[in-house]
């Protein structure tokens, strides 16, 4: 197989890196502009994978960790992926955590006063995927991962704990391709973001989030009792809060298939687009708009399971209770066989 990652990187000006010691979060600091680029070309596979005691991390265009923008400053984010790419990353068996970025910041995500940030993912053909599949390990040095997978994929978004105060561009635009997240066994979370904020999310800014379509799939699966599968596109999650002189645009168009499944026992699946879910304020304009020509769906399938879909919606009640793949010291994931 033909395996080839061809891209372009560059974080200039004042962009700087800080490592510190174990104790604190491992520091992220944009001073400046940070310009980040990835193309895969048609014929090439970017894959990811581990086994064993196995933790799967992989960052295109990203950043991870705690990320701080300065005021004035600019970070954008773009990856293109075409023809018939594949971008994969595998997470199997024992303790597994699947965690792909692709144009995104994972981790702690602060925007200071002015400061702009853009991220753009455009695929077009092949597939983007991420999946952890497997049997559990009682230590996984920290955190609680017995008996389940965790996959998590951003795709143009911001996850775990987010703050913008100035103006962010998120937009995804998806055509002829899939795009998929799963995690099988027991107590499986999947979380799947497109053009979305997921986490504790304040923007008290400009928020404009955009995911296209054009003959796409995008399919998130938690499967096996007690399992989690939350997809957000060009969405708000966990405790919504825009506010001054708020300017939220929030759309969700095009064709194809979108899904969300829990499968199993006590499962919960919940699926927003162009929605804020969690307890809500917004105290300015908010514009969502959902158009999709295709197929739609949620579903939860076991006793005691729930099942919640929010289009073009803002929904206050609580987000369901799981624990995000971060890591226990703070936001960056070393890995769990260490």
């Amino acid at each position: 197989m033909k395996s080839l990652a061809i891209f372009t990187l560059s974080a200039l000006a004042s962009a700087s890196v800080l490592a510190v010691g174990p104790t604190s979060s491992p520091h992220i600091s944009i001073d400046g502009t940070s310009t980040q680029t990835i193309t895969v070309n048609s014929g090439s596979s970017v894959h990811n994978e581990a086994k064993a005691d196995s933790t799967a991390i992989q960052n295109l265009s990203s950043n991870r960790g705690r990320i701080s923008v300065a005021a004035g400053s600019s970070s954008t984010q773009t990856t293109t992926v075409s023809g018939d790419a594949r971008v994969k990353n595998d997470a199997l068996q024992r303790g597994d955590i699947a965690v792909q970025n692709v144009s995104s910041n994972y981790g702690k995500v602060e925007l200071a006063g002015n400061a702009a940030s853009s991220q753009t993912a455009t695929i077009t053909g092949g597939s983007l995927t991420n999946s952890a599949s497997g049997s559990g390990n009682a230590n996984c040095y920290g955190v609680d991962c017995k008996n389940n997978g965790k996959a998590m994929q951003n795709v143009s978004s911001n996850a775990i704990d987010v703050a913008v105060s100035g103006s962010s561009t998120q937009t995804s635009s998806l055509t002829n391709t899939a795009m998929s997240n799963s995690a099988t066994g027991g107590g499986a979370v999947a979380v799947q973001s497109g053009a979305s904020n997921t986490g504790k999310v304040i923007v008290a800014g400009t928020s404009s989030q955009t995911l296209s379509m054009s003959s796409a799939t995008v399919k998130n699966l938690a499967n096996n009792a007690d399992s989690t599968a939350v997809q957000n596109l060009a969405s708000n999650y966990d405790g919504v809060n825009i506010k001054k002189g708020a300017a939220s645009t929030q759309n969700v168009s095009g064709s194809g298939t979108v899904t969300n499944e829990a499968r199993g026992k006590n499962s919960q699946a919940f699926q927003n687009l162009s929605s804020n879910f969690g307890d809500i304020a917004i105290g300015g304009t908010s514009t969502q708009t959902t158009v999709v020509s295709g197929l739609v769906s949620n579903l939860a399938n076991g006793k005691g399971s729930v099942a919640i879909q929010n289009l073009a919606s803002n929904d206050a009640c609580d987000p369901p209770t799981f624990k995000l793949p971060d890591c226990p010291t703070g936001y960056c994931w070393s890995t769990a066989s260490r």
